[in-house]
């Protein structure tokens, strides 16, 4: 198995803990830099810069001279017979240490003297290679990266960045490079890509989704690969709130939502973070509810025991059955789950869904839609065909949207809407838009009264105003967690499920161990 980053804590045993730096950073001539960061110290260093042809993504690792560099294929070669270790199933830390002891048995072959510095370097490459993924090893290691997209020979690859979107890289693959590159990804994935087969899909060990091309047949620039990479660390709600993507009420709103089985779909264009707020959102659920999720590319990552993942599958040979969404969705009615989500809805298997919904089932998902009109007509006509009589146990609406700001792309919730049923007169669906984004000053507006919190109060049995109350307690607890400095998704949950259990106790820990006058400041 290779996990991008995983072998960065076994590399560092064997470096000095005093090196700070083994890169070389290379000033360009005329060119500003907009950010810079360390993604993996003394080893990755990443710049990002703008010059006359506009903004570029710049990787430097350890320098090397041309006769270390032909020293390290001689090592390479000689290392030839441990390519095995990716295929066996050992873990990460015996490989590295298979890996070490043959790199320090080359070197007593070797009729050269070596210091410290150039081991290390040779280390690093040795590692990244052998157990991580090579070339693009620092971008699928980048947490602001997204995607990662090579279009063919001699061609820059390209990464969505999350500040920045769609940029060059200064990583470019020869023909025959490339050639063996794509075959090396498919390899480790469980596929075979050649001349025979020169179209894949696949899953790489760490869970990113890959497709990728064999040649010049299919792809005339020759062959190429895309990666939606997969985080192991998702975002989790309060990253959406310091983002300004959404407010901390809109979240608490969410919660109440979540915890009440409302159901809520997700809708945006391409790249507006939809499956990452639906994944943000999903964190509210109720400890030990029963849950299932459906995807066509593994996506959604939670800390829950009681969570079914499951994915599609296409029929690569004549004896393989295609999996469907429809169904998976189908088989996961009949194992009696509280919560389904689907990562997006595309075909017929939107009807099941919504009758799901009909039927209690607490529902989310993701739909390609510009505004809740489009959204609406898109589930109203082929291919999804979803009756209005069944749109209307949709509950909440959020419209997600890109925006750049100062050259900086940004993700806000555009609009927020309830959907309250079907008018009796003229049979269309009651929506009131709840929240909107002001892009002027760049903050969220409460346009109508939340509606859905009159059902919430009688799910919960209390009244209206108590409900609202625990809105406000919600929101104001989102924003000491923030205060506190919580980022990782599993601390985030805990304390969720904690708050579940006993929110007066559950505050009382955070004012003692945020100290309260601290987090006021």
């Amino acid at each position: 198995m290779i996990f991008a980053g995983r072998y960065y804590s076994l590399l560092q045993k064997y470096i000095p803990e005093s090196w700070e730096n083994l890169v070389e950073v290379e000033e360009g001539e005329e060119e500003a830099v907009l950010e810079d960061y360390w993604i993996f110290k003394p080893f990755v260093y990443v710049r990002i810069v703008e010059d006359e042809r506009g903004i570029r993504y710049r990787i430097f690792e350890p320098s090397l001279t041309a006769e270390e560099y032909e020293l390290l294929e001689e090592i390479y070669t000689n290392l030839y017979d441990i390519l095995i270790l990716r295929d066996l199933r050992i873990s990460i830390e015996e490989k590295a240490e298979i890996l070490e002891k043959a790199f320090r048995d080359v070197l007593e072959i070797i009729p050269y003297e070596l210091d410290d510095v150039l081991i290390a370097k040779y280390n690093y490459y040795l590692f990244r290679d052998f157990l991580g993924f090579g070339p693009i090893d620092p971008l699928l290691n980048d947490p602001y990266i997204e995607d990662i997209s090579c279009d063919g020979y001699k061609i820059p690859v390209y990464v969505f960045h999350r500040k920045y979107g769609h940029i060059p890289t200064d990583v470019v693959f020869a023909e025959a490079e490339l050639d063996k590159y794509v075959q090396f990804l498919a390899q480790i994935s469980g596929k075979h890509l050649s001349h025979g087969n020169p179209m894949i899909d696949a899953t790489l060990p760490d869970g990113s989704r890959i497709q990728a091309t064999y040649g010049t047949e299919i792809t005339t620039r020759g062959s190429s690969f895309s990666i939606r990479k997969f985080s192991e660390k998702p975002l989790i709600p309060l990253d959406l709130i310091r983002l300004g993507t959404y407010s901390a009420e809109q979240m608490a709103y969410f919660w109440l939502c979540v915890e009440n089985k409302l159901n809520v779909l997700v809708i945006g264009e391409t790249a507006a973070g939809k499956t990452t707020t639906l994944n943000a959102i999903l964190m509210f659920l109720p400890p030990n509810v029963k849950v299932i999720s459906i995807e066509d590319t593994r996506e959604i990552s939670l800390y829950h025991e009681n969570w079914i993942a499951e994915v599609t599958r296409e029929a690569v040979t004549e004896d393989e059955k295609e999996i469907t969404m429809y169904d998976l969705l189908k088989a996961a009615l009949r194992q009696r789950p509280d919560y389904i989500v689907v990562g997006e809805v595309r075909g017929i298997e939107a009807q099941t869904l919504f009758q799901a919904m009909s039927t209690g089932h607490a529902a989310y998902s993701t739909l390609h839609a510009g505004d809740i009109h489009q959204a609406i007509y898109r589930l109203e006509t082929e291919p999804l065909n979803v009756p209005r009589s069944l749109i209307q146990f949709l509950d909440v609406v959020a419209v997600q949207t890109q925006w750049t700001k100062q050259k900086v792309r940004l993700r806000r919730c555009k609009k927020m809407y309830e959907i309250l049923g079907i008018d009796p007169n003229d049979k269309n669906l009651l929506i009131n838009e709840i929240f909107s984004w002001d892009p002027y000053s760049d903050k969220f507006v409460q346009v109508n009264p939340l509606r859905n919190l009159e059902r919430i109060a009688v799910i919960r049995g209390e009244s209206p105003e108590d409900t609202i109350r625990e809105l406000r307690n919600r929101a104001e607890f989102l924003k000491y967690l923030m205060k506190r400095g919580v980022e990782d998704y599993k601390t985030f949950t805990s304390m969720i499920h904690s708050y579940y259990k006993s929110p007066e106790e559950t505050f009382e820990v955070i004012y003692e161990e945020g100290k309260l006058h601290e987090l006021e400041a």
